[in-house]
C-alpha cells in the first residue's frame, strides 16, 4: 500500500511539473520611457562671443570708413514654449545682455581714429523646432536692439569741437534684425542647456562726431552664445 502511495504521488508531481512547463510565461512589464516635455515658461542666463563689422559713411564728404569689433556678452532670458503634434515646439523669447564689443581703425582724415563701442545687446524672437525626446533642433528670427556709440578720437590729443576734448561722438539705442539657429537639452526635468548662433543687423544710423560731422553707420554681428535655463 505505501509503495502504491508514494508512486501515485510522484506521478502527480511529474504531470504537474510538464503541465507547468507547456504553459506560456508572461514577459515581465516594462516601464513605457516617459517623453521630456518641453511646455512651459522658462527663466535663464546666457553668454557668449560676438563679432561684426561697423561701416562708416560721412554724409557731407561722401567719403567712408569702416572697421571690425568683437567681444563678449552676457545676460538674462526669458521665454515660453508650447509643445504640439508630439514632436514640434513653437515659443517665444526675449534677452538683454550687457556687452563689450569695441572696434577702430584710421578715419580718412589720418590724423583722426574712427571706432564704435556697443554696450548692450537685446533680441526678441520666435522659435520653432523638432524635439527628439530631451534633445530640441531650433530655428529662431525676430527683432534685435543694441546701444552703440561711434566716435573719433584726435590721435594728437587736441581739443576738437563740439565737446572740447580729443574725443567727439554720439551713442544711440538702434533697433534691427536677427535669424539664427541653435541646439538645447533638458539634461534634468526643469533644467535645460543651449548653444546657439545669431546673425544680428542693427542697421543704419546717424551719428555726430568731430567739428560736427554727420555719419551714417551700420552695424552688423555675428553671436555664438550658451546658456542655461529653468523651466516652470
Amino acid at each position: 500500500m505505501r509503495r502504491f502511495v508514494v508512486a501515485l504521488l510522484a506521478t502527480s508531481a511529474f504531470g504537474v511539473s510538464a503541465f507547468a512547463a507547456d504553459m506560456p510565461v508572461k514577459a515581465p512589464r516594462v516601464a513605457p520611457v516617459a517623453m521630456y516635455n518641453w511646455t512651459g515658461f522658462y527663466l535663464g542666463v546666457n553668454g557668449g562671443g560676438v563679432w561684426g563689422n561697423s561701416s562708416w559713411q560721412y554724409v557731407v564728404a561722401a567719403t567712408t570708413a569702416g572697421h571690425k569689433n568683437s567681444g563678449g556678452m552676457v545676460g538674462g532670458t526669458i521665454g515660453y514654449n508650447y509643445q504640439f503634434a508630439s514632436t514640434w515646439v513653437a515659443g517665444i523669447e526675449a534677452d538683454w545682455d550687457w556687452a563689450s564689443v569695441k572696434g577702430s581703425s584710421d578715419c580718412p582724415a589720418a590724423t583722426f581714429t574712427c571706432q564704435s563701442k556697443i554696450d548692450s545687446i537685446g533680441t526678441l524672437r520666435g522659435r520653432l523646432g523638432y524635439a527628439m525626446n530631451e534633445w530640441l533642433f531650433y530655428g529662431t528670427g525676430g527683432l534685435a536692439w543694441d546701444h552703440a556709440r561711434i566716435e573719433t578720437v584726435n590721435k594728437a590729443g587736441a581739443a576738437i569741437p563740439t565737446s572740447g576734448t580729443a574725443t567727439n561722438g554720439t551713442s544711440t539705442t538702434n533697433t534691427g534684425w536677427t535669424v539664427g539657429a541653435g541646439v538645447e537639452w533638458g539634461f534634468l526635468p526643469n533644467w535645460t542647456a543651449k548653444v546657439e548662433y545669431l546673425y544680428a543687423d542693427f542697421g543704419t544710423h546717424r551719428y555726430t562726431v568731430d567739428n560736427s560731422l554727420l555719419v551714417d553707420s551700420r552695424q552688423t554681428e555675428s553671436i555664438v552664445r550658451g546658456g542655461i535655463n529653468y523651466k516652470f
